[in-house]
C-alpha cells in the first residue's frame, strides 16, 4: 500500500502534461507574434502621419499661397528631412532608418477649387509601402489612411492570421489525442 501511495506519475500521464504545455506555449507565440506585427504596422502608419504633420508645417512655413487651384507640389521625404520638420524615419519592420537621399517617399499637396489643401502620402520603407499601386494617383489620402487599409493591401506579406494558426495546431491536438485514445 505505501508503494502504490508514493507512486509517481505514468509516463503517459507525464506526455499528456508535456503536450498540453505545448500546445498553450505554441497559442501563446502565435498570439505574440500577431501582437507584435500589429504593433509594426501601427508604428508604419505612424510615420505616415509624421509624413503628413511635417508636410503640414512645411506647407505653413513656407506659405504655399501660390498654388493655384487644381494645382498641386509634391513634398519629398528628402525635402522635409533638410527642412527640419521631420527627423529621419525608422522603418519598424527592418529597424533601420530610412535614408532621405534614396527614398522615394513623398507627400502632395492640391490645392482643391475652393482654397482648401488636400494632402496624399506615399510611404515607402524598406519591407512595405503606404501607395495604392494605381498609375493614375499612387498617393493615399489622408483621410483615408488607416491601420486596416495599410493591413489589407499588405495583407500578401503577412504571415497567415492567428485564427488560422490556432485552428491547425486545435487540429493537430485532437488528431493526436484521437490516435493516442485508440491505442
Amino acid at each position: 500500500m505505501l508503494l502504490r501511495m508514493n507512486r509517481g506519475m505514468t509516463l503517459i500521464e507525464l506526455l499528456a502534461v508535456i503536450i498540453f504545455l505545448g500546445i498553450v506555449s505554441s497559442i501563446v507565440v502565435i498570439v505574440m507574434l500577431h501582437v507584435i506585427e500589429k504593433a509594426k504596422a501601427q508604428a508604419f502608419v505612424s510615420d505616415a502621419y509624421a509624413l503628413y504633420e511635417a508636410a503640414r508645417l512645411h506647407v505653413g512655413a513656407e506659405k504655399v499661397e501660390f498654388l493655384s487651384p487644381r494645382r498641386a507640389e509634391k513634398l519629398t521625404y528628402r525635402q522635409l528631412v533638410e527642412d527640419g520638420v521631420l527627423e529621419p524615419i525608422r522603418d519598424p519592420y527592418t529597424g533601420k532608418i530610412l535614408s532621405p537621399e534614396h527614398n522615394s517617399s513623398y507627400v502632395l499637396v492640391k490645392k482643391q477649387d475652393d482654397g482648401q489643401l488636400q494632402y496624399s502620402i506615399c510611404l515607402k520603407g524598406e519591407a512595405k509601402q503606404i501607395c495604392t499601386y494605381s498609375e493614375d494617383s499612387p498617393e493615399v489620402p489622408v483621410n483615408a489612411l488607416s491601420l486596416k487599409r495599410f493591413v489589407n493591401e499588405n495583407r500578401q506579406n503577412l504571415p497567415k492570421t492567428f485564427e488560422n494558426k490556432t485552428t491547425n495546431v486545435l487540429f493537430f491536438f485532437y488528431f493526436f489525442m484521437v490516435r493516442w485514445a485508440k491505442k
